[in-house]
């Protein structure tokens, strides 16, 4: 028996990464394609508790592998600093300190005084472009490249459109730099539509999609085996099925799975029913209110007459309980699959793409 394996904390990156293996494959081929390649440039979309801060973890891992000098950096104003600084320490050791400090050498002929610190005149006369240039170059040098990983993207920034447009023009300048930025399908869309941006929609797009069941079924079963519990086959498919796919449930139903069952060898059934509704109660406070805040009160009220059906619903049936006009519910209809709180599963069929969403309506837990 060890630690529990399942990691439910945002930020964190989990012990095994189960159902994404095609992703990573597409990332690590896209660093070995040519400079300016449509895959160096990676987009993650996806609602929140779907892995895209874990898949950011895992691909800053791979990439070192692969000869990359890795900044991972939550998006904000200070951040291409913060990458430049990354860099300038993690590059560090391919680099040697000994070269001395040359004096009356102007840093545009050289730029760094010892390893990746930049020159006196390198860090007052030039600005971020120029300095994320220059790591570039003295990195090639040892056969390194640059991976720029942003996670939490903003739309209509400043420092998103800088970064954005700064990685154009490196790649226009041959430099070996790849990027990946990863947030919410509605700040996503509006960066790609911004039309400072419209060169990030060549970049390689992944929606994160349910993880497959049968990869988490054999997850579980392998942790209960390390960890000494038992559990019949039927129990082990009803959790397996109440995680709906979601990366953030299928950590959280196995982390309380294996808390509640921590003084018994067998994962009984009442265990099961505690650990999942335990499961859903934590959703409310991490993923629901947090996905519901930006929306407005006829959003809410949307999903309020969509959660009238168990399963999936139809535009007619919502447009009638909201007393609203084809035109008006589809407006919303719009918004909120934009935002991913909703998806369409059928001609004139939309379901909820967060689980028990609209068990939460129904004010069912």
């Amino acid at each position: 028996m060890g630690a529990n394996a399942f990691l439910p904390s945002f930020g964190n990156k989990p012990k095994h990464i189960i159902g994404r293996g095609g992703i990573t494959a597409d990332f690590l081929e896209g660093l070995s394609l040519p400079i300016g390649h449509r895959d160096r440039a990676t987009i993650l979309i996806g609602q929140r508790g779907t892995g895209k801060t874990t898949l950011l973890l895992e691909f800053a891992d791979l990439a070192k592998q692969a000869g990359y000098v890795a900044a991972r950096v939550t998006a904000n104003d200070e951040m291409f600093d913060e990458i430049i600084q990354t860099i300038q320490i993690k590059g560090s050791e391919f680099v040697p300190a000994s070269l001395p400090k040359i004096k009356g050498i102007s840093a545009g002929a050289m730029g760094f005084s010892l390893g990746l610190t930049f020159t006196e005149e390198a860090k007052t006369q030039f600005g971020p472009r120029i300095k994320l240039g220059l790591l570039c170059d003295e990195l090639a040098k040892y056969d390194k490249g640059v991976l720029i990983l942003v996670d939490e993207v903003q739309p209509n920034t400043s420092a998103i459109r800088t970064l954005a447009t700064t990685y154009q023009h490196l790649v226009g300048e041959n430099k070996n730099i790849a990027i990946v930025m990863a947030g919410l399908p509605t700040s996503m869309s509006a960066v790609l539509n911004d039309d400072i941006l419209t060169f990030l929609n060549r970049a390689h797009k992944v929606y994160l999609e349910p993880l497959p069941f049968g990869e988490i079924s054999v997850s579980y079963a392998t942790e209960f085996r390390r960890q000494q519990k038992t559990i019949a086959p039927e129990l082990l498919d009803k959790i397996t099925l109440a995680t709906k796919g979601y990366p953030y449930l299928y950590q959280l139903i196995g982390y309380y799975l294996l808390s509640f069952a921590r003084d018994t060898k067998e994962i009984t059934i009442e265990i099961i029913e505690q650990a999942i509704i335990t499961s859903k109660r934590e959703m409310i406070e991490n993923i629901f209110l947090a996905a519901l805040r930006p929306l407005s009160p006829r959003d809410n009220a949307f999903l309020k007459a969509m959660s009238k059906d168990v399963d999936e619903s139809t535009i007619a049936d919502i447009q009638a309980r909201m007393k609203v006009s084809k035109t008006y519910a589809q407006a919303y209809r719009s918004r909120l699959i934009e935002a991913g709180i909703i998806a369409p599963v059928g001609r004139g069929r939309l379901a909820f793409a967060i689980p028990y969403l609209g068990d939460y309506f129904r004010n069912e837990f």
